[in-house]
């Protein structure tokens, strides 16, 4: 994900659960892949 850190890792650097992370992440990827691709 992020500077090839695993979840594990996020959620201790960043102090939340390894879930919040997991969600967090897959909520911005759907994000990006509606933004990706355009107007429908």
């Amino acid at each position: 994900y992020y500077g090839g850190l695993s979840e594990a890792e996020i959620a201790e650097a960043a102090g939340i659960s390894k879930g919040t992370v997991k969600s967090t992440a897959s909520r911005a990827l759907d994000a990006l892949q509606k933004i990706m691709a355009g107007p429908a």
